[in-house]
């Protein structure tokens, strides 16, 4: 018995190592992914805290950092337009706006129109039964 476990403990343990590579791998990536989320929010509070209580020229001295940041680095620019997209995806959804007196009369309308068609399918259905 004891053979078998040091067996199976040197069969498994290379697919433990590996399985644990790969934890290590994906807390980095993660880890990266919530820096950046988290850097690009604390831009956001920082700027919106510059117009609202700094002097213009220290707004626009964080502002011209930031353009040159976004020129210089390709991952501050992808990260800067995946932000924004982010930020207006809830705007989207809304927009253009929708009248909800209209979708409930459509879907009223659809329903009737449904309920008329199953109706004259069962006619249909009868009459051809007493016709056979």
């Amino acid at each position: 018995m004891s053979a078998a476990r040091k067996a199976l403990r040197v069969v498994v343990f290379p697919f433990r190592a590996a399985w644990f590579l790969i934890l290590i791998a994906n807390f980095l990536v993660v880890s990266a992914v919530c820096l950046l989320v988290a850097s690009l929010l604390a831009y956001g509070v920082a700027l919106a805290f510059s117009y609202a209580f700094l002097p213009a020229e220290w707004t626009q001295t964080l502002w011209q950092w930031v353009v040159d940041l976004y020129v210089q680095s390709s991952w501050f620019k992808a990260a800067t337009i995946a932000f924004f997209i982010f930020l207006l995806l809830p705007v989207l959804r809304f927009w253009p706006a929708r009248d909800p007196v209209a979708d409930v009369a459509r879907e009223r309308e659809i329903t009737r129109l449904n309920d008329d068609l199953i109706a004259a399918r069962r006619q249909e259905q009868l009459r051809a039964k007493f016709r056979a």
